[in-house]
Parts: structure tokens; C-alpha cells; sequence
């Protein structure tokens, strides 16, 4: 080896978180922001601000503090997105169970009404004739007139 120094070298690798989330609230004057070399983790990072309610800006970084602009995320609207979709899923329920019930009521109707009718039936039929052979239930008939 030689006897000269060798000169410690300058960190060539500055700036170089490749993405970067910020997130703003119209409650707060300053933004949130975080950087980070994992595009997954800056993702969460800015669901995470969205679903706060902030509005998120993702950008990649180009090189030479130039950065560009990946997508954007509306928290709010995303919010009232969710409570809308939310809102109609539980209407289609209720709708849905509004209608079983319905139908289970008109089901236990019709059981009910034919219980009714055979009810009324069992009332209108004639009771079955008695056979004995033909001879009469009275001990005596009164000159052969028959029973009356």
C-alpha cells in the first residue's frame, strides 16, 4: 500500500428517497410530509393520510431534486365516496329484508287462509251414515210409517 492518503470521498447518493408523500388538512396551516425509498410503504403512508382526511400528493423523485407528480388522493371525497357506496349497501339491505318479510307474510297468509278453508270444509261435509245392516236405530216403528 501506498503512503498516501487517500481523501475520504463525498456521499454521492444525497436526496435520493424516491418517493415522497405530503399530506394537507384544511384544519392545519402545515403539511405532513415522508419519504421514503418503498413505493408500498409511502402507498400505506398515504391511505393513511387519506383516510384522515387530507389531501395527498405522491410524487417520485427524478434525481437532482427534481420531483414528479405519481397521483394524487382526495381524502374528503374519498370519505364521502366510501359513506355513499356504504349508505346504498345498506339501503339494498333493507330493501332486501323489506322484501323476505314481505314474502314470508304473504306465505303465512296463505297457510293461514287455507287452514281456514279446510276448517270450513271439515264443518260442511256431511258426517258418514252409520251402517247397521240396515235395521233401524228405534225399537219399535210405528205401523211400518219408518222413522221419523
Amino acid at each position: 500500500m501506498s503512503s498516501a492518503r487517500r481523501h475520504r470521498t463525498r456521499n454521492t447518493t444525497q436526496n435520493q428517497a424516491c418517493y415522497r408523500v405530503t399530506g394537507t388538512w384544511p384544519t392545519s396551516p402545515r403539511p405532513a410530509t415522508f419519504a421514503h425509498a418503498d413505493r408500498r410503504r409511502c402507498d400505506r403512508v398515504a391511505r393513511q393520510f387519506a383516510d384522515a382526511g387530507a389531501l395527498v400528493k405522491v410524487e417520485e423523485h427524478l434525481g437532482h431534486g427534481a420531483w414528479r407528480l405519481a397521483y394524487r388522493l382526495d381524502g374528503p371525497a374519498l370519505t364521502a365516496e366510501r359513506l355513499q357506496a356504504e349508505q346504498e349497501r345498506l339501503a339494498a339491505l333493507r330493501q332486501a329484508e323489506t322484501e323476505r318479510r314481505e314474502s314470508l307474510r304473504e306465505q303465512w297468509a296463505e297457510h293461514c287462509r287455507e287452514r281456514e278453508l279446510c276448517a270450513v270444509e271439515a264443518v260442511m261435509v256431511q258426517p258418514p251414515i252409520p251402517r247397521d245392516g240396515g235395521s233401524p236405530r228405534a225399537r219399535t216403528v210405528a205401523h211400518g210409517k219408518g222413522i221419523r
